[in-house]
């Protein structure tokens, strides 16, 4: 009996799905149809006649597969799958195919009373040795409610020299851990067809380049019934706008082949149309103009004399050809080695993608030659390249795997439990490799089997004292959950603990990753226990938008970097959902925001945030003299002050720009995305970072002077002179105005301030801003911006006004917010200009807020005016002032 119990799990994704679920491809050429109906049982067993079903461990033939009349899905009759426990699989008759065309397979489907189980659908393509190559799988579904349509495709297929194709019908249990004992699954309208094949890539394979590199598109195209179809490339940017379009008509030639005999798959002779093979097929070449950095789309469509025939999409990133600073924090864990590219290329993307650290699993077969030197010669290229290579010891060989309990879940907890054991099987790798690599992790990011488990320590000391006879300077390390506590001993024996959120599993589907302060407080926990690897999750692709994800991945990397991370590691980097890179190894739109974070942090001193003008929160990062700075806001505002000579703006996809200028001033567009600002001059970024108030309050005792103390430190490499003017609000009387100072290298001065407020100064927090002259190596320029507490803070105010036209009335509206619990009772005064006096009174007023609400007659005349508003306490002496100012 044919079984294809060997059919590898290869899943690849296919880009061209524009046609409607409803209707059939229209370019599409039918090969094969199997409705289950008479023509499909001409022995009338029930059984559709060349089909064959799969039998073995798993596969009862208890469970019944037959044709009924029960409920069909199109036309009289169905193929139904009746559980009884187990799984149950049939199989097509192998069916003629090239290599040249896509194809597309569709069915419908329709589950009953399933609980565990889920049915699905797949493809399978064989080479001329009859062995399996790729397989493609539909969606899994276990509840469709009515007859459901279900598609694979279209799909090109990635290898060469395919003559057959198999298509299989599932049912089967969920992770093989409960399966149904009832329930039934119909399959009916099997129908699969092949159409023209098109591929779009780079000339020379690659997906991220330089900004100096030439880049060429090539398509190709085969399997087309029209000779000359059009062309139309389009370059898209990261924010779906269109830069460039350019059409050209295909000069295709004829590859059509008539086989000489029909191909066979293990004694069945394969379902041939009488056109499977017919086509043109031709390629041409295309030169983006691309003129910036950038993460882009390159569109390939196909146009026939019916329409639209094909398109493709592939992606690719634009960089800046410069060098990551050494000791950088960030990095990528890359599970399945190499794949999916080869070690040149993944090397290549390593380097030019600002990559600081790797994690690679080594553990390879003892007499796989070829691939401990593939190993050998990419842990020394990433050495010279000062990539810090983490070697991770995950799961045996499949040739020894058996010595070690042969079960499904390999726990590295399980596999080094006995040196015997491994030992002899590690030894050569540690003893190659042990010289580039000094990090070696026990286990995937993912098993965190030695949490919790008995006599940890002594287990370590054991396998550390094992592994350092053949590397005596390797740091061991090992996974760890982020909400275990990690072991207590003053000297434990690893050297670091990775941290990851991954489920033990694999399964990641539905997976919360970590905001920024859930990984700040993690990381602040275990700060100083050991050196610490982390994990970054962005956020899932199918739910958030592209600025949504790149604005929440920076937010993670900077707060692992300001929370002192030793290396924070993207766990999937070739994931479509929560990744860097597609599957295809292609770039995704998160590739470039990660990189220029990278590429700007790294290795920079966390120096903190400098108070702009507009508020926006920032961070400032500097190393040897080179400051940055990390800018963004929740609503669209400007920034304008000085921070440099040569500022730059860099987006998160790392498109440069120049801002305009205000005199020496830079206008800074900042919004809801970060950005980067570089170019800042050092010692004016720390200077501002220095400056500050002590203490950054006054009371509200107006008419009274106080007196508050500034701090100035010099932040440059030589000596300075200067003078510092305090701009204060201009109800306030300040002595000094100016103060004049002259500080060495690196000294600082501590000024007092004479402070007298009017008796109409605001309450609450007030801005002030010092304007600078400082002369050091050059004539210097900029303000520094403060807000100083008038009050106790426990009272905010809020107002608004609006001119009643109907009424002539002026209303103002003020809020006001008790911020302590204690009760608390004012007489709220409003003057106003030329007006009498108008009285509210507030009683017993707690933790909350309450609103009071003002009209003034004939209040037209105060439009652009201020109006104080006072809150007086009731049998107390604290004064609250609040400007209002009417706009018109």
């Amino acid at each position: 009996m044919l079984s294809y119990a060997l059919i590898p799990l290869l899943i690849v994704a296919a880009d061209w799905k524009d046609t409607p679920i409803d209707q059939r491809h229209p370019e599409a050429v039918e090969l094969f149809h199997c409705d289950f109906e008479e023509d499909s049982d001409l022995n009338y067993d029930l059984w559709p006649d060349q089909w064959t079903r799969r039998t073995g461990p798993g596969y009862p033939r208890y469970v019944d597969i037959e044709i009924t009349d029960q409920e069909p899905g199109e036309g009289k009759r169905a193929l139904v799958m009746k559980l009884d426990g187990g799984s149950a699989t049939a199989y097509s008759p192998p069916i003629a195919i090239r290599d040249i065309f896509s194809y597309v397979l569709e069915a419908r489907i329709k589950t009953k009373g399933l609980k565990y189980d889920k049915a699905y659908i797949s493809l399978t393509f064989f080479d001329s040795n009859q062995q399996p190559v790729e397989t493609y799988y539909s969606e899994k579904f276990r509840e469709t409610g009515d007859w459901l349509k279900i598609r694979i495709g279209p799909i090109a297929p990635e290898n060469s020299g395919l003559e057959l194709a198999v298509i299989g019908l599932h049912i089967g249990p969920e992770n093989e851990v409960d399966e149904d004992l009832t329930g039934e699954v119909l399959f009916d309208d099997i129908w699969f067809a092949r159409l023209p094949k098109m591929t779009l890539e780079t000339a020379d394979g690659g997906f991220c380049y330089y900004n100096d590199q030439p880049i060429e598109v090539n398509c190709k195209v085969s399997g087309i019934l029209e000779r000359d179809p059009t062309i139309i490339f389009e370059l898209v940017d990261v924010g779906r706008q269109n830069l460039a379009r350019h059409e050209s008509r295909l000069d295709a030639k004829v590859v059509a082949r008539k086989a000489e005999k029909i191909s066979e798959l293990f004694g069945k002779k394969a379902h041939q149309d009488k056109d499977w093979d017919v086509g043109y097929a031709g390629d041409i070449n295309w030169t983006p103009p691309i003129t910036e950095n950038g993460y882009y789309e390159v569109r390939a469509t196909m146009m026939g004399s019916s329409g639209l025939m094909h398109r493709r999409v592939m992606t690719m990133a634009v960089v800046s050809r410069d060098v990551s600073p050494e000791g950088g924090e960030f990095g990528w864990t890359l599970p399945d080695g190499e794949k999916p590219l080869d070690f040149q290329r993944m090397f290549d993307l390593l380097v030019t993608g600002g990559v600081s650290w790797v994690k690679f699993p080594v553990w390879y077969a003892d007499n796989d030659l070829e691939r401990a030197n593939n190993i050998a010669r990419f842990a020394e290229r990433l050495h010279k390249h000062h990539i810090n290579m983490v070697a991770v010891i995950d799961k045996p060989p499949a040739d020894i795997r058996n010595l070690f309990g042969e079960q499904e879940t390999m726990l590295v907890a399980n596999v080094f439990s006995e040196p015997l054991l491994w030992r002899p099987y590690i030894e050569p790798i540690l003893t190659r490799l042990s010289l580039t690599v000094h990090y070696w992790q026990l286990g995937a990011d993912n098993d965190v089997s030695f949490v919790g488990y008995r006599n940890l320590d002594e287990k370590l000391r054991q396998i550390r004292q094992e592994i350092r006879i053949s590397g005596q300077d390797i740091i061991l390390g090992i996974p760890w959950r982020w909400m275990a506590a990690p072991p207590s001993e003053a000297k434990p024996p690893f050297d670091f603990l990775a941290f990851s959120v991954l489920p033990a599993s694999g399964e990641i589907d539905g997976l919360l990753p970590m905001t920024k302060d859930e990984l700040g407080t993690y990381l602040d926990k275990s700060m100083g226990q050991t050196t610490r690897f982390a994990t970054v999750f962005p956020l899932p692709r199918s739910k958030y938008s592209t600025e949504e994800r790149a604005r929440d991945l920076v937010e993670k990397m900077v707060a692992a970097k300001i929370h002192r991370v030793d290396a924070a590691f993207m766990t999937m980097p070739f994931d479509r959902e929560y990744g860097l890179m597609n599957e295809d190894g292609s770039p995704s739109e998160l590739l470039l925001p990660w990189r220029t974070t990278a590429r700007l942090i790294s290795g920079r001193e966390y120096l903190g945030q400098i108070q702009l003008p507009g508020g926006s929160p920032n961070h400032v990062f500097s190393r040897n003299g080179r400051t940055v700075m990390l800018v963004w806001n929740s609503r669209e505002v400007t920034e304008t002050l000085y921070l440099g000579d040569d500022v730059k703006i860099i987006d998160l996809w790392g498109r440069e720009s120049t801002p305009e200028q205000d005199g020496k001033k830079q206008i800074i567009p900042v919004g809801p995305i970060p950005q980067f600002l570089i170019g800042l001059n050092d010692g004016v970024a720390k200077m501002r970072l220095a400056f500050k108030f002590d203490p950054a309050r006054l009371e509200s005792d107006f008419g009274r002077t106080q007196r508050i103390e500034a701090t100035v430190k010099n932040t440059f490499p030589t000596a300075v002179s200067g003078v510092a003017r305090l701009i204060s609000p201009d109800v306030w009387n300040v002595n000094p105005g100016i103060l004049r100072f002259k500080l060495t290298r690196g000294g600082e001065i501590k000024s007092p301030y004479k402070i007298l407020l009017r008796a109409d100064a605001s309450s609450g927090m007030q801005p002030v801003r010092i304007d600078f002259q400082i002369s050091a190596d050059k004539e210097y320029e900029f303000s520094v911006y403060r807000d100083i507490q008038v009050g106790s803070g426990m009272m905010q105010v809020e107002s608004t006004t609006e001119y009643d036209e109907e009424t002539g009335d002026l209303i103002i509206e003020a809020t006001v917010h008790n911020l302590q619990e204690e009760l608390i009772s004012f007489d709220c005064l409003l003057y106003a200009a030329g007006r009498k006096q108008m009285r509210q009174r507030i009683m017993n007023f707690g933790l909350g807020r309450t609103t009071l609400v003002y009209r003034i007659p004939e209040g037209k005349d105060l439009m652009g005016t201020t109006i104080l508003l006072r809150l007086r306490e009731i049998g107390g002496t604290r004064v609250f002032n609040h400007r209002v100012e009417v706009k018109y």
